[in-house]
């Protein structure tokens, strides 16, 4: 007679004690994880894999070989190798209020050419001595302007050449990077009737002042007086603005209207 063998049954004290026994579970639970996850399982190759100078950090105030960002004094920091603890060779130097020096260091001052970003936008390039600027910079204004010139506290400052969006076109004397003193303003596209036309006199912080002649783009000149950037046509009463002023008067010219 065949003998049926049934599946055994785990009693339910048996079942407590399998899986309260901290021993017996963890074996199971490892045993679960290798198989349904082999890749955990550790690999010596893995290990012997790695550069050990990635993952070493080295000291760019001892090691000269080390290129690192590093707080220096008075809250800056810089990118770049060190020296005998200064900033040497090719890199970046951040300020505190934002602004940073991009090029070469020297004894832990700018030394040749390089590019200083201010934090409010703007930015010039130009060639440093020993921490100095030397002679004039490319100064490109936040807004699209570009100057070429010396510059004082970060501004344009003395007599040089800008180009605004708008097209128009400056040569002149500037301070605290505006138009200030003797200069030529060519006027650009964007001024409609008045492209081309060119006026040589005085700027007071950007705006035309004082005795100045207006030369128009088809060569006709005029003599002007300028206050608070508002000209008119040197003894004639009013603003200029002939567009408005009879044919008869003026019979010989076309009607104009200074910029």
């Amino acid at each position: 007679m065949t003998k049926v063998i049934r599946p055994s049954v785990m009693r339910r004290s048996e079942f407590l004690r399998f899986t309260l026994n901290p021993s017996i579970t963890l074996k199971w639970l490892t045993v679960v994880a290798l198989i349904g996850f082999p890749q955990l399982l550790w690999s010596e190759d893995v290990e012997t894999g790695v550069d050990e100078a990635i993952i070493q950090p080295c000291d760019p105030f001892t090691d000269e070989r080390c290129l690192s960002r590093v707080e220096l004094k008075n809250g800056q920091q810089y990118e770049g190798r060190l020296k005998n603890g200064v900033p040497t060779g090719q890199g970046v130097l951040h300020y505190s209020n934002g602004d940073r020096h991009d090029g070469y260091f020297e004894n832990g001052l700018p030394m040749g050419r390089g590019t200083y970003y201010l934090a409010n936008g703007n930015a010039y390039s130009g060639f440093w001595v020993r921490g100095r600027l030397n002679g004039p910079v490319q100064f490109n204004h936040r807004s699209g302007d570009r100057y070429e010139g010396p510059i004082a506290n970060h501004a344009p400052n003395g007599r040089g050449s800008m180009i605004f969006k708008n097209g128009d076109r400056y040569i002149g004397e500037f301070s605290m990077g505006s138009p200030h003193g003797n200069g030529v303003m060519i006027y650009g596209p964007d001024r409609g009737a008045n492209r081309g036309d060119r006026y040589e006199g005085g700027f007071v912080q950007g705006r035309r002042e004082g005795n100045a002649r207006y030369t128009w783009a088809d060569g006709a000149i005029w003599d002007i007086q300028c206050r608070m950037d508002r000209c008119e046509r040197a003894g004639l009463a009013g603003f200029i603005q002939d567009k408005d002023r009879s044919g008869a008067e003026f019979p010989s010219e076309p009607p104009r209207r200074l910029r």
